[in-house]
């Protein structure tokens, strides 16, 4: 950082606080890791994780690095099969599946030291921190970016639905197929970078402004 040539008159002010403004942080220099979790139901203390997906963006909204898998349950005597009118993933296909661990420890790798991201974000945490604390990961989310509360600050007088899928459509982004956890994943990644430019964020200082905990 350079500094202004110090006059006389500087000399008595050493002292006095320094009120030039701190100089931003790109937009382009944040990472986001954006997270989607398909589930047997809503209850992340009884329900389970059947499909985890993470894509890596940069603060220019292209994708760096992504992830997705179907989840083999850890105690499969305890697993209920559920939700296959919505996701339409067979008992069949969980059973060829990544292992939960393995599937949980990508997803946490990826997410370090980047702002976490989903839709609905407590439901996504709910699911990675009760699934992490049955497999002995000793992991949580520290902070995240929930695009569902983007949406409502963009949205003040509720003029339009917040589902991911109404979303997408009023901002005109493909979403592929729905219930599907990389197709949503690649979705939300989408919408963040409308919805950060409709709150009016311009640099990454102001991301912890919009992180919840």
């Amino acid at each position: 950082m350079t500094h202004p040539v110090r006059t006389v008159n500087d000399v008595n002010e050493d002292s006095a606080p320094d009120t030039r403004p701190t100089p931003s942080v790109e937009l382009g220099e944040a990472t986001f890791t954006v997270v989607d979790v398909e589930t047997t139901g809503f209850d992340p203390g009884s329900e389970r994780i059947l499909q985890v997906a993470a894509v890596v963006v940069d603060g220019n909204g292209d994708v760096v690095d992504s992830f997705d898998t179907i989840v083999r349950p850890e105690s499969p005597a305890e697993y209920r099969h559920g939700a296959e009118h919505i996701h339409g993933i067979s008992e069949d296909d969980v059973a060829r599946g990544m292992p939960l661990r393995e599937a949980l420890e990508r997803v946490w790798t990826m997410s370090e030291g980047r702002w976490f991201t989903a839709h609905n974000a407590k439901f996504d945490i709910g699911f990675l921190h009760a699934e992490s604390e049955r497999v002995g990961i000793d992991r949580r989310v520290d902070r995240y970016i929930d695009t569902l509360e983007l949406a409502r600050m963009a949205d003040r007088d509720r003029s339009r639905k917040h589902t991911l899928s109404a979303l997408c459509e009023h901002y005109g982004i493909e979403i592929g197929r729905a219930h599907e956890a990389l197709a949503d994943a690649t979705a939300t990644a989408r919408l963040l970078f409308r919805l950060l430019d409709d709150v009016g964020v311009e640099s990454a200082d102001q991301l912890p402004e919009l992180g919840s905990r």
